[in-house]
């Protein structure tokens, strides 16, 4: 179990440590280099989501459909199936990659105080649930709690630490000139990195300004929920995309979890 936790950890600590020289660099890589780190992480998250969607067909058609129907092979998963997912990989790692950019010293210390527990945690399931569970679904079983667990930990860190971070006053400005002012600020190399980068600082300037102009009046518990509401959604994407592409490099290591698939 130990040599599984270790060769786990290693993996994940160094896909890490390749995400943090491209957090530190990112904004002076030309748009080649940043296509390129956007397919890659596209490429591992896709193989885990096509993974687990694979082992999941495969339970849906051993309890609902007969062995000798044509439905266990058009169903089995194929083409369409990881064109699905490769499609949201793609979305997936777009927004971790732009998120990766601008992700706070602290979100990346959580990142990686999360890589033991992940890998522990896993591990420590697939041994305990293993008496429990069919060999050929425990892999899938185990990486679903562990991403449950280990992701409403990750989520919840996040958050706090979007929830304290040093914010302008934008209460006695227009929301042109909030929106504004966190756009200019934004720089990189890539035009395309760039056009990116100011639309998130933009959807941050926004919320910041209502949430600011909001919060002094009375009654207006709605429109400072919806700025929270934008805050959670971001954090939960942020965090999902992350540990998928944990998951994926995870499988890639591992050559039984890829033969159950």
């Amino acid at each position: 179990m130990l040599s599984e936790i270790l060769r786990d950890m290693a993996s994940l600590l160094a896909a890490t440590a390749l995400l943090w020289v491209y957090h530190l660099f990112a904004r002076t890589l030309p748009t080649g280099a940043l296509l390129a780190v956007w397919a890659a992480l596209a490429v591992v998250i896709a193989a885990g989501l096509f993974w687990r969607a694979r082992i999941r067909r495969r339970a849906f058609l051993r309890a609902y459909v007969a062995p000798a129907s044509p439905l266990t092979r058009w169903l089995r998963g194929g083409r369409l199936l990881a064109a699905r997912q490769l499609l949201l990989a793609v979305v997936l790692a777009l927004l971790l990659a732009v998120a990766l950019i601008r992700a706070d010293t602290r979100v990346w210390l959580v990142l990686v105080a999360a890589i033991p527990v992940l890998a522990v945690v896993q591990v420590i399931l697939r041994r305990g649930l293993a008496v429990h569970i069919s060999p050929g679904f425990l892999p899938e079983l185990s990486w679903r709690i562990t991403l449950g667990v280990v992701g409403v930990a990750l989520f919840a860190a996040v958050t706090a630490i979007a929830a304290h971070l040093d914010y302008p006053d934008f209460a006695a400005v227009s929301l042109e000139r909030a929106v504004w002012h966190l756009v200019d600020a934004e720089r990189a190399r890539s035009d395309a990195a760039l056009t990116l980068l100011q639309l998130a600082a933009a959807k941050d300037g926004a919320r910041l300004w209502l949430a600011q102009q909001l919060m002094p009046v009375p009654g207006a518990v709605l429109g400072q929920l919806a700025g929270w509401l934008v805050v959670v959604a971001e954090q939960a994407l942020f965090v999902w995309s992350y540990l998928l592409m944990c998951n994926g490099i995870v499988i890639a290591m591992n050559a039984h979890d890829r033969a159950v698939a």
